[in-house]
């Protein structure tokens, strides 16, 4: 079995789960079936994401994935929708009765993953991983008194802050996708004009959730300027930009914007970057000017842990769960019956 997910040679959260998640879950003989393909967590029903994947003439099952940055992978139509993440992405492939949720919420099957502390009283805070570029969150949240954990680090590190945590405040959706899983109360928040409000809404809506986020300032120049010039490209390419009062538009304008933008080629996802030298010497520049911002910026940040938290209702998580655990069953039938 091939296991397609997104692999970032510096490590991101979400994406990592899969590599956590699929050895237990599957047993070894499904997983080492010829010809066949498991698409897994992450926004990877995308074109782009299946370039050098073959998937003609092979048995490809979608289990908890979703749409959000590409048009759909170009032989997606014939392939076996277990379960997918919301249930925009359900709408987008045509497949209503597959939206479950997430499948990282299967990790609520894996108690050994998170190392329980006796005392659960740390506030976490967990930016997304492009957010970290020419920042200091890590600066930030340490002086709100929270507990910085970075999306890059291994998926046992980050689990373990996990299980010391009582609040999750995160802009990465599968921060708040553990956090809702574990039945740690979450806040999420935006900084990057890059976040993806499709797929928020696509999750949160699968929980019978919404999606709220409190906007955070940047904590440095250099970041600001990147988010200004981020902001100008896309909308210069006829995309919106993710604001905080866009958050709140309805299920058929995003799933009409999703079909627009993608209706003619799949869409390329590279982050916004300056040469080495140049931005080596910019950022020691900047950021000698940068006290305010952070102060700022751990000021808001701190208010927003006080705010409203969220936690989807035990009933609801305890179905949708019930139906990945449902769908997974009968993956591992279809591949054994080849």
């Amino acid at each position: 079995m091939h296991i397609v997910y997104y692999k970032d040679a510096v490590g991101n959260f979400g994406d990592d789960l899969n590599e956590l998640i699929w050895p237990r879950v599957l047993p070894d003989d499904v997983r080492s079936a010829p010809d066949t393909v498991l698409v897994g967590i992450g926004s990877l029903l995308d074109e782009a994401r299946f370039r050098g994947v073959e998937t003609i003439g092979k048995r490809v099952f979608v289990m908890g994935s979703g749409a959000a940055y590409g048009r759909l992978p170009d032989d997606s139509a014939r392939w076996t929708y277990c379960a997918v993440r919301g249930p925009l992405t359900a709408s987008v492939v045509g497949q209503p009765s597959a939206a479950v949720t997430d499948s990282a919420a299967l990790l609520a099957n894996l108690p050994d993953l998170v190392p329980r502390s006796a005392r659960a009283d740390e506030i976490l805070f967990m930016p997304h991983h492009r957010t970290l570029v020419n920042s200091n969150w890590q600066a930030a949240a340490e002086r709100a008194g929270m507990t910085f954990v970075d999306p890059q680090w291994t998926p046992d590190r980050i689990l373990a802050c996990y299980g010391r945590a009582k609040l999750v405040v995160t802009e990465a959706m599968h921060g708040a996708i553990v956090a809702d899983t574990l039945r740690i109360p979450w806040i999420p928040v935006m900084i990057s004009p890059e976040v993806s409000i499709f797929k928020w809404r696509d999750w949160a809506g699968s929980l019978d959730l919404a999606y709220q986020p409190v906007p955070l300032p940047p904590t440095t120049r250099l970041e600001s300027f990147r988010y200004d010039r981020i902001s100008r490209l896309t909308q210069a390419g006829g995309r919106s930009v993710a604001r905080v009062d866009s958050a709140g538009a309805d299920d058929a304008a995003l799933i009409a914007e999703f079909q627009d933008r993608f209706r003619e080629e799949p869409a390329v996802i590279d982050a916004v970057k300056a040469p080495g030298a140049i931005k080596a010497l910019l950022k020691v520049a900047a950021t000698q000017f940068d006290g305010r911002r952070l102060a700022t910026a751990s000021r808001a940040l701190k208010a927003a842990a006080a705010g409203r938290s969220y936690l989807s209702d035990d009933g609801i998580f305890a179905d949708r769960l019930g139906r990945l655990d449902h769908a997974v069953a009968g993956l591992i039938a279809d591949v054994r019956a080849g």
